[in-house]
């Protein structure tokens, strides 16, 4: 397993900066480039992955394979920048050579005593093409979820 270095500007309350901007251009632009990619790498890559406990920055990615599109909740409570949630998955696409795009982001607060989830707000680094996307977060992290209770909200930050 591959250590995932985090900044520290989520200490620091940044939002986003130019080189955050420039790593998420990068990973949507190396999403472009995959050749169809092995199914079988993309069928052992869960769902979701999110923090418990925490509130978190959170990118939903979509992959392509055939005529049809999987789509990928990510969120990290460590991430400073949205790109640092997508940073590891978007790698595996890239070396599988799947093509994906990531979407857009927001934030995701789970709480697992209260059994709910919110989604909520969205990400410089990866604004929403078209308006966000939180229902389509939503659909997945109620699969992954059975039993609790998931919201969503194009407001807040």
């Amino acid at each position: 397993a591959q250590a995932t270095h985090f900044s520290t500007a989520f200490m620091s309350g940044l939002t986003t900066n130019a080189e955050d901007q420039r790593k998420a251009a990068e990973l949507r632009a190396a999403g472009q480039s995959g050749i169809g990619g092995e199914a079988s790498g993309l069928a052992a890559l869960p769902d979701a992955q999110i923090d418990e406990g925490a509130t978190q920055k959170y990118v939903l990615i979509a992959v392509k394979q055939g005529d049809s599109t999987r789509h990928l909740v990510r969120g990290a409570a460590a991430a400073g920048f949205h790109q640092e949630a997508a940073d590891s998955t978007c790698r595996q696409l890239q070396s599988m050579q799947v093509s994906y795009e990531v979407l857009g982001g927001g934030r995701i607060k789970h709480d697992p005593a209260g059994r709910s989830i919110s989604i909520y707000g969205h990400s410089y680094g990866f604004p929403w093409n078209g308006g966000a996307k939180h229902s389509v977060t939503k659909e997945v992290l109620d699969t992954v979820y059975p039993g609790y209770t998931v919201s969503w909200s194009d407001e807040g930050y």
